[in-house]
């Protein structure tokens, strides 16, 4: 400092002061008072000696207390370092990074001057063995991204730029993520210090990578969903659309739709209902199960459920809508399917009770006209009425036979059936008398099906009298059959795809007005005076009850299509039996031995003119009115020595044992007995499967002499 004198200095500038006090004290003992001038002299110089001695005196004590105030200041400052220190090493230990800095040198070589414990700790290094060898610290990289480090930290030492670096580190045999920060200072040596901070981001990374997982996988959820997702902003403007909205809605790409209000694809007799649906959203945050009808590009129409949730943000207002939208088009026809064969199931429950007591009762009148014309003359006038009274007959049994049809569907009696012969049959018969024409069009590799041959011919005559009535008989039907492969999903009715044979029946007549289209398969429904409304009602339960479909399609003044589809079967069913169907008479025959034949009937009509037609045949008859009783008479005639060789069961017995549960017991004690089975329903499953069930023949009510004497005989050779 300026003005100051150090100590060396005071203690110089004393001791020459201390010389020249001496010095002069000497002379002047040695002059005395020789001069007054040099006395005077003298004089002036001790006092000049006093004074310079007093500005010594106080520089040492200004001395003094500068050194005692510096002396304060250092140990301040020593003090303060040492606190600032132990807060700096404190900091760096509670941190979760690790710290370091690095001198690199203008010849290119490293050396770490400095390692926190954290970063030693994190990357598992050896502190020591570090900063002796800075290669250490790369030499734990990933080997996948240690050459990337080497090399940007030697770029970003050319560029003296910050250096910022994300890769894998090995630690403990473990992959970790860090993120590597430092900046650089050039030190006066043109060396550069690199100051930087190591972190851990393994789990910021491992986030990142399930989110990214995450979103990848809803990606692909959108993608593949099997309905429509549509993102909108609150305003109702989509923003995002998945492939599936893309094809419910036609649009070939989304910039075709992006952009546009969600109700512009609502049709206008739904479109105040959406807005109020819309409204239920902003306010509840959730939409479930809305049925509205919505607009393709094209302008088709077609219905569809739509649920939506609302995303809000974090202060809660409102971000975006995600709907999701199911096309219900073909449910509404699997339904509407549904509904019209639960309607025909249970009128067909209630038209099969019919159809089986009438023809019970049929039963009986066939049976009496038929032993009534065996005792008169062929030429009698009688025989005549008799005969009037046979056709009447015929006309009721083949509505019964439609009312079974219509209520079971014909399951019974399927076998391998040639389309080709039954089509062309079946037209030409309905087609008989009226002046229609047809063109039958028939593939030459036509797959087979295994059905019931009189109900597919029904199908046919249906279809092909209502197309002929439809052109006034006078016009041309076109009937057409090939085999198909249908996809799994492609038809609303058929679902499960599979293997088909296609019969379509075209006419050119006035076509069906589309207020009608849906109720042509409604049982009783015609627009014809004369008509029952059970030939389309049948068709349809045929159709469905052999695992087919039937569609129609109309367009009025040019005509109506009919498409049935039937399963191809791939394997020949074993034909059955053709039943005789006749009311030709039988001769009179006499029972002989070993012919006892067993009546069960629990309508006593019935059972008694079957018992006289069974001894018209030539046998001996026994009746019962259940099965209980047939089995208990059975018993005592085998115990007699006089047994029935055969037993007709009737099937359905009103609140008492029918045929199916006697046959059990009946084989139990009488194995070799015959067994007949005989119904007014002549689609059940026991009679068209009889053998399965214990019984070695069927008779279908009203069966006539003929048919009962051909099947006795035939059970008895």
């Amino acid at each position: 400092m300026d003005g100051e004198i150090s100590q060396a200095d005071l203690r110089e500038l004393l001791t020459s002061v201390e010389a020249e006090r001496d010095y002069y004290r000497l002379v002047a003992e040695r002059l005395g008072q020789k001069s007054l001038t040099d006395a005077q002299d003298f004089s002036r110089m001790i006092r000049n000696l006093r004074q310079t001695e007093e500005k010594l005196r106080r520089s040492q004590e200004e001395l003094e207390k500068t050194i005692a105030e510096r002396t304060a200041e250092l140990v301040n400052s020593n003090r303060g370092l040492l606190e600032s220190n132990s807060r700096y090493d404190q900091l760096v230990q509670r941190i979760p990074n690790g710290i370091y800095t690095l001198r690199i040198s203008k010849d290119r070589s490293m050396q770490f001057e400095y390692l926190s414990p954290r970063l030693c700790q994190f990357l598992d290094l050896d502190a020591d063995a570090v900063l002796n060898d800075a290669s250490l610290a790369f030499a734990v990289a990933h080997p996948e991204d240690r050459e990337d480090i080497i090399r940007t930290s030697h770029e970003a030492n050319e560029s003296r730029a910050p250096f910022r670096w994300e890769g894998r580190y090995i630690v403990r045999n473990e992959v970790q993520w860090i993120r590597v920060e430092s900046d650089p200072v050039v030190t006066p040596e043109g060396d550069i210090l690199w100051n930087g901070v190591v972190s851990d981001i393994t789990e910021r990374r491992l986030t990142e990578e399930k989110l990214r997982e995450s979103e990848e996988l809803y990606r692909l959820l959108a993608e593949l969903a099997p309905n429509a997702i549509t993102v909108c902003d609150p305003s109702g403007v989509i923003q995002v659309l998945n492939p599936k909205a893309l094809q419910l809605f036609g649009f070939l790409d989304e910039s075709e739709v992006l952009g546009s209000e969600i109700f512009k694809w609502v049709s206008s007799e739904c479109l105040a209902s959406a807005e109020r649906s819309f409204e239920d959203l902003l306010r509840k945050g959730s939409l479930a199960d809305v049925e509205l009808r919505l607009l393709r590009k094209d302008g088709s129409e077609f219905m569809a459920d739509v649920n939506a949730s609302m995303l809000r943000d974090w202060q809660g207002r409102p971000k975006l809508m995600i709907i999701v939208t199911s096309d219900t088009t073909q449910r509404k026809q699997v339904e509407a399917e549904r509904l019209k064969l639960q309607k025909i199931e249970a009128i067909g429950t209630l038209a099969g009770g019919i159809a089986h007591d009438f023809n019970n009762l049929l039963q009986g009148v066939f049976g009496y006209i038929a032993m009534a014309r065996l005792e008169i003359a062929d030429k009698d006038a009688a025989s005549a009425m008799l005969d009037q009274a046979e056709q009447a007959i015929k006309q009721a049994v083949n509505l019964t036979s439609q009312l079974l049809t219509f209520a079971k569907g014909g399951q019974p009696l399927k076998k391998r059936v040639v389309l080709r012969s039954t089509i062309e049959n079946s037209t030409k018969f309905a087609l008989s008398g009226s002046s229609s024409n047809c063109q039958i069009n028939i593939a030459k590799d036509i797959w087979g099906i295994e059905a019931d041959e009189g109900q597919i011919g029904q199908v046919i005559q249906n279809i092909v009298l209502n197309a002929s009535q439809a052109m006034q008989q006078c016009g041309t039907v076109m009937i057409s059959a090939d085999n198909v492969e249908l996809e799994r999903g492609s038809h609303a009715a058929l679902p499960d795809g599979g293997s088909f044979v296609r019969i379509q029946i075209r006419d050119t007549g006035i076509g069906i007005p589309p207020k009608y289209l849906a109720k042509v398969f409604d049982p009783y429904f015609t627009t014809k005076q004369k008509g029952s409304g059970l030939g389309l009602a049948t068709t349809y339960s045929i159709v469905k009850r052999h695992g087919g479909t039937i569609t129609v399609s109309s367009d009025p003044g040019t005509g109506t299509t009919f498409c049935i589809y039937l399963p191809a079967q791939a394997q020949d069913a074993a034909p059955e039996p053709a039943q005789p169907a006749g009311l030709a008479t039988a001769p009179v025959v006499t029972a002989g031995p070993g012919r006892r034949v067993l009546v069960m009937d629990d309508e006593e009509m019935v059972r008694n003119v079957a018992g006289k037609m069974v001894e018209r045949c030539g046998y001996e008859v026994g009746y019962a009115a259940d099965g209980e009783q047939a089995i208990q008479k059975l018993r005592e005639a085998s115990e007699s020595g006089n047994p029935f060789q055969i037993v007709i069961l009737d099937l359905t017995v009103k609140g008492g044992m029918g045929g199916e549960e006697a046959i059990k017991k009946i084989r139990e004690i009488l194995p070799d007995v015959k067994a007949v089975v005989s119904s007014g329903y002549s689609d059940n499953c026991v009679v068209s499967d009889y053998r399965t069930y214990g019984f070695d023949a069927y008779l279908n009510k009203p069966y006539n002499v003929t048919a009962l004497k051909e099947s006795l005989d035939a059970l008895l050779k």
